[in-house]
């Protein structure tokens, strides 16, 4: 019988593989509808506050060399800008570009709908559960490997 740390394991690499294969966001390599996506969302939830380069690493995992690739391929595609604060010439923002906004909401659309039968299969009470969770064992994981200086990302 498989042990319960192995099991969970199994599951979480084997879902990691799932959602990071090109099956999922075929049209732009994963950091990049990762960073999209968190520029998306922080549009909708609050416009007008935009995000940092740090912030974007710190949200993702990825290392800065990681993510000023990511920046960078984004850019050079017209998904996304960056200005300078204006209250603070030091810091850049960037946000997703309005003309091309309709790309990435198609990709959007298509892990929606990914989501939305994922969230049919199980329903939405174990779907909520199942998000919760999924939080919590990162939240945790994230706090584990920066107290034990293990973690691999730096911000």
């Amino acid at each position: 019988m498989e042990n319960l740390n192995e099991k969970l394991l199994n599951a979480w690499l084997t879902l990691s593989s799932v959602v990071n294969n090109e099956r999922i966001v075929s049209s732009i390599p994963f950091n990049e509808a990762h960073v999209c996506n968190l520029l998306y969302r922080q549009r909708m939830e609050n416009p007008g506050v935009f995000l940092t380069a740090t912030e974007l690493c710190a949200r993702t995992r990825m290392l800065k060399s990681q993510m000023n690739k990511v920046l960078a391929s984004l850019e050079r595609q017209n998904m996304i800008t960056r200005f300078r604060a204006p209250d603070d010439r030091r810091k850049a923002y960037i946000q997703l570009v309005e003309e091309n906004l309709p790309r990435f909401e198609a990709v959007h659309a298509r892990s929606i709908a990914l989501v939305d039968c994922a969230i049919r299969q199980l329903g939405a009470g174990s779907a909520q559960q199942l998000a919760e969770l999924l939080l919590r064992v990162a939240n945790y994981v994230d706090e584990t490997l920066q107290t034990s200086g293990e973690h691999g990302h730096n911000v």
